[in-house]
């Protein structure tokens, strides 16, 4: 779609994944209390047969031009140097890599948090569940109609400031429906950092090192089972809502302390 087009491409792919995270859920939460576990995970094989089926049928318009007798790691040396020079980008991976770990871990605890304080069954916490994906739907919608390319580090930014701190009210909500209105934000922020971490790295990196960036971005993103394991240690030391709160705390923390890394971005 071209750099230009970026921003409002990838809040429509956003859309359209938030769309699923909204019936996804819902029935999943059915298939578990009619079926057992079984059951959702027959689904989910049903699903990836449809979605391999789609992808071996897409194929690139134009072919990269790939530079001979370059290795794999030499492309990635070459990406990650090139990201040390541009604080641009240092600021996108660095603010990619603390959601990971401190913001998006926090979605495997939507089930213990439903069940064990909210007294939940499995078609509630599939609905507890949908929630964000109905906020992130609303937001892609509005990122890809109304968000202008001088907005888009802005937004990468407070996206994670935005799910840091509403995860906090996550975890100390005393009841279902604050429970469902602390996530739909939480969508929302979700939407912009996920729609926005892509664009900016397409946005800032020179045509021929996109792909290399791209891969150094999935790399960052590929920090996430830390924060996943993180959370779950916290959580068997003090208890899950504490531990998420922790969490959440020590990504704002982070955001702090990493400041100067991620001001250029924000300001972008």
């Amino acid at each position: 779609v071209g750099a230009e087009r970026m921003g409002h491409a990838m809040s429509l792919d956003v859309g359209t994944n938030n769309a699923s995270r909204v019936l996804g859920p819902m029935i999943s939460g059915v298939l578990l209390a009619w079926f057992g576990i079984a059951g959702v995970f027959w689904f989910s094989v049903v699903l990836y047969v449809v979605a391999l089926a789609v992808c071996v049928r897409v194929a690139p318009h134009t072919r990269p031009q790939r530079k001979a007798g370059v290795s794999l790691m030499a492309s990635m040396r070459e990406g990650f140097a090139w990201v040390r020079r541009d604080h641009r980008l240092t600021g996108v991976l660095m603010i990619t890599m603390i959601f990971n770990v401190f913001g998006w871990p926090v979605t495997s605890m939507i089930p213990v948090i439903g069940t064990d304080y909210l007294k939940l069954g499995p078609q509630g916490v599939g609905l507890l569940g949908s929630c964000d994906g109905f906020g992130g739907l609303i937001g892609a919608i509005a990122l890809a109609s109304l968000a202008r390319a001088q907005w888009y580090g802005r937004i990468y930014g407070s996206a994670v400031a935005v799910c840091c701190g509403r995860t906090r009210a996550l975890a100390a909500a005393p009841r279902v429906s604050v429970a469902a209105g602390v996530r739909a934000p939480l969508g929302i922020g979700g939407v912009g950092f996920s729609a926005m971490q892509a664009t900016l790295v397409y946005r800032d990196s020179p045509a021929e090192l996109r792909a290399r960036l791209l891969g150094v971005l999935s790399v960052a993103i590929g920090v996430g089972p830390i924060g996943f394991a993180y959370l779950g240690v916290l959580a068997d030391l003090t208890t899950p809502r504490i531990a998420i709160i922790a969490l959440a705390l020590q990504g704002m923390l982070a955001m702090i302390l990493t400041r100067r890394y991620w001001m250029l971005t924000f300001k972008g």
